[in-house]
């Protein structure tokens, strides 16, 4: 493979590190805006279908209690774009 192919090859890669960053960031955004307002969401399992997240189990993945507070001892900096891109790498 030449350096040029191996070269767009790991800036597709680059790019799609990003992407995914990004599209972490966008769903977590949007699912705390709805736990926010108290709405539950559907999800996709592949063992039980779509079962209904509720805010508190929102929440709950983001390391805060039932009604959107840091939990004590939890870190204090949210998820950012930026700390995803660092845990992907």
């Amino acid at each position: 493979m030449t350096d040029v192919a191996k070269s767009r090859i790991e800036a597709m890669l680059a790019r799609r590190a990003i992407t995914d960053a990004s599209h972490a960031e966008s769903t977590r955004v949007a699912l705390l805006e709805h736990a926010r307002m108290g709405r539950s969401v559907p999800q996709g399992t592949p063992e039980r279908g779509v079962v209904w997240v509720t805010p508190a189990e929102i929440f709950a993945r983001y390391g805060l209690d039932e009604f959107g507070r840091p939990l004590p001892g939890a870190a204090d900096a949210p998820v950012t774009l930026e700390a995803e891109a660092g845990r992907q790498e």
